[in-house]
């Protein structure tokens, strides 16, 4: 039988359980500040970036290299004596990690490693990822759980809001809002990730009550499409929201929810966004 190893980057916000519990291996982004530069999830926290925001601190990100995933796959090929591994990666529209796994890739025999571009980031990519697991751990086989994570691609959905986009036009990273800066300092925005895997400005809301009415909402409408859901829940500075969501889904009856998964943003993201982002990913329980 085909031993099937599982690979994804920080930006997946995947719990440190889940992943331990399915073997996924997570290759960290990298967080820079005060020429330092360290490894999401090992060597630098949430807190500490949005400390270094709030002190006007230039912050960068830079995507894994080729030699990191490499490693990673190495380690399941080698040490886990895995016959193929599937590497599952943030949107290629917004960050270098698709590329760099393409070319590790190449240190290896071909059809040994299957690098897919998610299209899509945080805990929506962490489902994405969850489900290939779980289709993994029940027996399935290379050509099913191909067809499984593609399903997963083109049917979850990622819906989030910023308090305001300070820090994002302080980082230099939302230029082409330029025309509606005045709105996008003042009020909340709520955001989602096309078909295409980049960030779409959807509308603003006037208060951040107004953000959590509109997300659940969306949410709702994008649940009633699926048979069964699994949700994610992620959050910055600030849980309040996220719990409000988990209350207001979970007691929802029109809609069936497998599992609710809360999580807190990784470095990498709370880097471009700051502290006030907060959001939900719908994604079909297919297993």
């Amino acid at each position: 039988m085909t031993k099937i190893g599982l690979v994804t980057d920080s930006s997946s916000d995947i719990p440190s359980g889940i992943a331990e519990r399915y073997g996924i291996e997570i290759v960290p982004m990298y967080i820079g500040f005060n020429n330092i530069f360290r490894k999401d999830l090992y060597e630098i926290t949430p807190e500490e970036v949005f400390a270094a925001l709030q002190e006007g601190e230039k912050v960068s990100t830079s995507t894994p290299s080729a030699g990191d995933f490499r490693e990673a796959f190495s380690r399941l090929l080698k040490k886990q004596d895995v016959d193929i591994v599937y590497c599952i990666t943030v949107s290629s529209r917004l960050s270098g990690a698709y590329n760099s796994a393409n070319i590790a890739k190449n240190s290896f025999p071909p059809d040994v490693i299957k690098v897919i571009d998610s299209r899509t980031s945080t805990i929506c990519l962490g489902l994405i990822v969850m489900g290939a697991a779980k289709a993994i751990e029940s027996g399935y086989q290379t050509a099913d759980i191909d067809k499984i994570i593609q399903e997963l691609i083109e049917k979850s959905i990622f819906i989030a809001t910023l308090d305001n986009f300070e820090y994002v036009f302080k980082g230099g990273r939302a230029v082409f809002f330029g025309k509606l800066i005045s709105k996008a300092i003042k009020f909340p925005v709520i955001l989602n990730i096309g078909k295409n895997g980049k960030v779409r400005l959807k509308k603003f809301v006037k208060n951040k009550e107004n953000a959590l009415d509109e997300i659940y909402l969306q949410s709702v409408a994008a649940a009633k499409k699926n048979s069964s859901n699994r949700i994610g829940i992620f959050y910055g500075m600030d849980i309040a929201p996220a719990k409000e969501l988990e209350r207001r889904i979970s007691q929802n009856g029109e809609i069936k929810v497998e599992e609710i998964i809360i999580t807190k943003i990784t470095t990498v993201i709370s880097a471009h966004t700051g502290p006030g982002i907060w959001g939900v990913a719908i994604s079909p329980k297919l297993i």
